[in-house]
């Protein structure tokens, strides 16, 4: 369950989207240790699930509905994320 509490931070690495949703992948070598395929992290408050984690990044797809209802698809390689 996620609590509300800020527990980290990470970097917009890259976003790539389309018509029917996109991946984003994070730098956040804080909490790339405790994550693995098929976890789920909140992403300034979007829950997302764990697609791809190395030592200091991890990457989540995103469907359309996110990109559409959320801020998901304004960020910009650089961007500060907080993480869950």
């Amino acid at each position: 369950m996620f609590t509300g509490i800020i527990e980290h931070l990470g970097t917009v690495d890259s976003l790539k989207t389309n018509d029917e949703g996109g991946r984003l992948k994070i730098h956040a070598p804080t909490v790339t240790n405790h994550l693995e395929v098929s976890k789920s992290i909140a992403v300034n408050g979007c829950c997302l699930t764990v697609v791809e984690v190395d030592h200091e990044h991890f990457s989540a797809d995103l469907s359309g509905e996110t990109l559409r209802k959320t801020s998901v698809g304004e960020w910009k390689t650089g961007t500060r994320v907080n993480l869950e």
